[in-house]
């Protein structure tokens, strides 16, 4: 082989890793995104479909004058109101750090400024935040509804 080949085989090598690296990224980014989205869906849905249901048939499980621990239930209403909320929120929220991550990607690769690799905008941030808040005020959600009803059924002693 001549000094050449060898010196072009690290190079095509380096390209087909780039390449590669490329391909996987989109495909990893295109999942990331799409998981998102998918679990934003189910929390608006699950946290509508419980406060809706609560809110419709408590009667049903328990008149509510009798009811014991309310305070379990109506933090439960308060914390799927929020859920829904900042779900709402975060898809606005989302666009915006699209948006504005756009911008970043313009200023690396056209403008070749290095401080835009990677970098996070406070629209990322604020929806990294909202998302967490969200699967809290679910979670809450859900199980002050089941103490509120375990509570008033029998399933906790009084």
């Amino acid at each position: 082989m001549s000094e050449s080949t060898k010196q072009g085989e690290p190079e095509a090598d380096s390209q087909l890793r780039r390449d590669l690296y490329t391909t996987h990224a989109k495909q990893a980014w295109d999942d990331i995104q799409s998981s998102t989205d998918n679990f934003d869906r189910s929390l608006l849905t699950l946290s509508s479909g419980a406060l809706g249901l609560s809110l419709a048939f408590i009667k049903d499980i328990v008149p509510f004058n009798c009811a014991v621990w309310p305070r379990a239930l109506y933090a439960s209403w308060i914390s799927f109101a929020a859920c829904i909320v900042m779900t709402v929120f975060s898809f606005r929220l989302s666009i915006a750090a699209q948006n504005k991550h756009l911008e970043y990607l313009a200023k690396y690769y056209l403008e070749t400024k290095q401080e835009y690799f990677n970098k996070k905008s406070a629209y990322s941030k604020g929806l990294s935040v909202f998302t967490w808040l969200a699967s809290v005020f679910f979670l809450v959600g859900v199980t002050c509804t089941v103490l509120f009803c375990l509570k008033n059924v029998g399933g906790i002693p009084k």
